[in-house]
């Protein structure tokens, strides 16, 4: 309506407010729609207050397609944590002096994969990619520079924590302020 109007008014060249409408799936819990009547709900309070909200998010983006949503486990959240521990912790070891040539590689193609990824909603395959790039990381040693690519292309899934990690890397801005690596 608000968009509609301030066309009308020709505060704004567009009608519409969005290009497109893409709908979430919906999460189930043991296969079945969760609902208070059967007593299957799930309240991310508790798991927010014990793991984080980016922990949260990304379990949910993890748990398959966007648009299918997927079946609620308890236990299946506990990936997602060790995922971002490593993550934090990487972060921060010291510094490789230089990035492995496979490193190098293989974080350029993760840059594509995420910009593709999140803007078509894939997020699964999108943390799937950055769990590949910390298992690299992790053996081989990460560059300051690559560290920062790292948390920049973290930041629309976890933003919490590449914001720590922003800082803890130095920056007094946020990470959202910068451009995204190409």
């Amino acid at each position: 309506f608000l968009t509609k109007a301030l066309y009308d008014a020709k505060k704004v060249h567009f009608d519409e407010p969005f290009m497109r409408l893409v709908h979430q799936g919906m999460i189930t819990k043991d296969g079945a729609k969760m609902s208070k009547s059967k007593g299957n709900v799930v309240s991310p309070d508790t798991f927010v207050e014990q793991y984080g909200s980016d922990v949260f998010r990304m379990y949910l983006m993890f748990m398959g397609p966007f648009t299918d949503g997927g079946d609620w486990n308890d236990r299946g959240i506990t990936g997602i944590v060790r995922f971002v521990e490593r993550m934090w912790n990487l972060m921060l070891t010291p510094h490789a002096e230089k990035d492995s040539d496979e490193l190098l590689h293989q974080l350029h193609l993760a840059i594509e994969k995420l910009t593709s990824d999140i803007e078509t909603f894939h997020f699964n395959t999108a943390i799937a990619t950055l769990m590949e790039l910390l298992n690299l990381a992790g053996k081989d040693g990460i560059s300051l520079k690559s560290k920062k690519i790292l948390a920049q292309i973290i930041a629309p899934l976890a933003p919490h924590l590449a914001e720590e990690i922003w800082e803890k890397l130095g920056h007094r801005h946020s990470i959202f302020a910068e451009k995204w690596p190409e």
